[in-house]
């Protein structure tokens, strides 16, 4: 693919069910899709021969991009009209048919694309639900997989970091870490491979990203300095004062000591 001039690895242009033009519209958005499957760019072509659907781009496992409708055309992917004449859809096979995964070669290429469309038509910097939107945002379905799930913070990495490259665009300094976020969560979904790794994880996590690896590393490797005491008594008296909160918040506060501590609530307040 180049992604300079939009022109695919290979052009296998649909003959029917999609619409010339735009009606008009420009387009202001990139939608992803998954396959379902494991499908080829002639697999596509086929499949859309008995099905009134199409879209503008597929992206092979390999990495491998075809085009199978004209950008200036309107494909029939997004089970809404308009949003159909203001888009580009872009298709990704599945490596993994149950948990319904891209390949690293389909999420590499596909974000590659998306930031080439973006640059190309002025959409500005890749950002999921203002210019990048999956297919479940306009119809009841699970499409486009763990690429809006699992897998959604690398894509939208890698898509951020190539519209840089391409434009030549200086990322800010990110911001302060926010107040309140959960950090031991955010490691345990690092760990789940939930947000990639290097470059991606670092641009996924932002200003938490240190504090986020720390946890990570001392869960996994086990050096790190150890953690003063924590007075269980104390956090007890501070839970009984009602400084913790109850429920759900209480236990995100307290973190690992919430068992210890809440016992101890417990065998004060009830005896």
């Amino acid at each position: 693919m180049n992604y300079e001039t939009l022109t695919a690895d290979v052009n296998l242009i649909m003959n029917k069910h999609y619409t010339k033009g735009r009606g008009g519209h420009k387009i202001d958005k990139i939608l992803v899709h998954h396959n379902s499957g494991r499908l080829t760019t002639r697999g596509c072509w086929d499949t859309w021969q008995t099905r009134q659907a199409s879209a503008h781009y597929q992206v092979e496992e390999s990495g491998k991009i075809g085009q199978l409708v004209w950008d200036r055309n309107t494909a029939w992917h997004a089970s809404n009209w308009k949003a159909n004449q203001t888009s580009i859809g872009i298709e990704h096979a599945n490596n993994d048919t149950k948990a319904w995964t891209i390949s690293p070669a389909t999420l590499e290429a596909g974000a590659h694309l998306v930031a080439a469309l973006c640059k190309n038509y002025g959409l500005g910097r890749p950002e999921w639900l203002k210019n990048v939107f999956p297919h479940q945002y306009f119809a009841n379905t699970d499409c486009p997989g763990q690429i809006a799930h699992s897998q959604r913070a690398q894509y939208m990495a890698r898509a951020q970091y190539w519209y840089d490259t391409m434009t030549g665009h200086k990322t800010a300094k990110p911001a302060p870490a926010t107040k309140g976020v959960d950090l031991e969560a955010l490691a345990s979904a690092v760990i789940a491979g939930k947000y990639g790794n290097g470059e991606a994880r670092r641009r996924a996590l932002g200003a938490n990203y240190q504090a986020v690896q720390t946890i990570v590393n001392k869960r996994l490797t086990g050096k790190s300095k150890p953690a003063p005491r924590v007075d269980l008594e104390a956090l007890a008296s501070a839970v009984i004062a009602g400084k913790y909160g109850n429920g759900q918040e209480r236990r995100r506060r307290l973190g690992a000591n919430y068992a210890a501590v809440q016992a101890i609530v417990n065998k004060r307040l009830l005896g």
